[in-house]
């Protein structure tokens, strides 16, 4: 489904524009709305980036560093260069982790203090946004050598690994429909961001493209990020990004009574305005972008050099071992990074309910844990190894086929399991036992993919989602 970019006003720093674009690319495949809300202000603090999602809200600190990171909860952050010369972040303001706490507060106040204003009664008193992720990101990685210390309050990620960690987290207390989504940024008084979907989509704002609503949200056009639609009789938001106003029903059609254009006209009309030459050389710069990616050499999934801590650390979790011995055959095509996803069936609601990490030890435990532990793309295939601990009093199952797990990369290719070759075809797990299998694709991974996402349609748990990043 679509993503959706709002902003207070537009960030002035080109790293942050790209930062975003970049987000919404890796965001724009998958199911359900995103939204992405930047550089705006609540309670007397501007706040960077936010992303909104059905179950969880992030509050993010965007830091662009081009070089390795020190810093602590306490006392100054520095960037330290290739030359070893230390330039302090953020100098005469707060550390990024106490910019991002006061965010919180200002953020979440505002949201609780206004809830009964997009939320129906009954809901009420079940949100709660002080449960939102904060998140501190580094841009565009976090460099090897990089000393950064932070407490459980807030999270620490490179840009690179964001879309996976939004993906995968949950905030405890938040349950969200499309429309209470959609109400926060208008609440905010925030708006679309025009030529990001311009440029996104890869075409020249027009008034011609631009009337037709399916493409401003993802129609003909392939729309990574979706405008919403103006309200009937709301001159000021013609979804084309040039301020006209959509005409009346019934008014004359003076596109048809005037000459047709061609492709190469409209690119000539387009680039009379900024905007249009902007939304031009970004365009052009995409389709480079576009056919270097196709050109260049295959790259493999990256070895981890030791067994990381999984994504996501559940209260309750027993901690499975990521460490496979690696052969020597499959150095280069072996990812390792173990993503986890723990759910709890909750009786009164009738459904699964994903545990919070970092949740309290007086937190109900997860009743099950299944985790992505390892996928392989050596010998023309990808394996995936899944393990399930069954902390329920009943048997639980995790079929291993194409009915219930669904893969694809970033460039929208399909990987089908092939049911035949999984081990087992179905995993059955007893209560309090712990089981692993492997799932296979007999095809190869598309050389150009930079992302595997992984989608669980159905058990153990209902519908779950992992995503691994592969090398640049």
């Amino acid at each position: 489904m679509a993503v959706q970019v709002w902003i207070g006003e537009k960030p002035e720093h080109p790293n942050e524009r790209r930062a975003i674009m970049a987000l919404a690319q890796g965001l724009d495949r998958l199911e359900g709305l995103y939204l992405i809300l930047a550089n705006f202000s609540v309670g007397g603090r501007t706040i960077d980036l936010v992303i909104i999602k059905h179950d969880a809200v992030f509050i993010i600190e965007l830091k662009q560093c081009d070089g390795r990171v020190i810093g602590s909860v306490n006392g100054p952050w520095f960037v330290e260069g290739r030359n070893g010369e230390r330039k302090r972040l953020n100098p005469g303001r707060k550390n990024p982790y106490n910019q991002v706490i006061s965010y919180f507060h200002a953020l979440t106040n505002y949201l609780n203090e206004h809830r009964s204003e997009f939320l129906p009664a009954q809901k009420i008193n079940d949100v709660d946004f002080r449960t939102c992720k904060r998140v501190v990101v580094i841009a565009p990685s976090i460099q090897e050598g990089s000393e950064i210390e932070l407490d459980w309050k807030v999270e620490l990620k490179g840009m690179d690994e964001l879309p996976a960690y939004v993906i995968t987290e949950r905030s405890s207390e938040i349950e969200l429909s499309d429309e209470e989504m959609l109400a926060i940024p208008r609440m905010l008084r925030l708006t679309p961001w025009q030529e990001i979907n311009t440029v996104l989509r890869g075409v020249i704002s027009n008034p011609d493209l631009a009337a037709d609503p399916a493409e401003s949200v993802g129609g003909q056009g392939n729309a990574v990020v979706a405008v919403e639609a103006a309200p009937p009789g709301d001159p000021t938001a013609a979804p084309g990004g040039d301020g006209a106003p959509t005409p009346p029903a019934g008014a004359p059609d003076t596109a048809e009574a005037a000459p047709p254009r061609g492709l190469w006209q409209r690119v000539l009309m387009a680039t009379r305005s900024a905007t249009g030459r902007l939304a031009l050389a970004m365009a052009t710069l995409a389709a480079i972008l576009a056919l270097a990616l196709l050109l260049r050499p295959t790259r493999l999934i990256p070895v981890a050099d030791a067994p990381p801590a999984p994504l996501v650390e559940v209260t309750g979790v027993p901690v499975g071992s990521a460490a496979f011995p690696i052969d020597a055959s499959e150095q280069g095509c072996l990812w390792a990074g173990y993503q986890v996803v723990a759910k709890r069936f909750d009786s009164a609601s009738g459904s699964w309910r994903s545990i919070a990490e970092g949740g309290s030890a007086t937190a109900a435990p997860p009743e099950v844990v299944v985790a992505l532990e390892r996928i392989s793309t050596c010998a023309g295939s990808v394996q995936l190894t899944w393990s399930v601990q069954n902390n329920s009093d009943r048997p639980v199952e995790f079929p291993l086929n194409r009915d219930n797990i669904h893969i694809s990369d970033g460039l929208g290719n399909e990987y089908l399991i092939d049911d035949d070759a999984s081990d087992p075809p179905a995993m059955r797990v007893a209560p309090g036992a712990q089981e692993r299998g492997v799932a296979v694709v007999n095809q190869p991974l598309n050389s150009s993919a930079t992302t595997l996402h992984v989608r669980l349609k159905d058990q153990p748990f209902g519908e779950a989602s992992f995503v691994v990043a592969l090398q640049r």
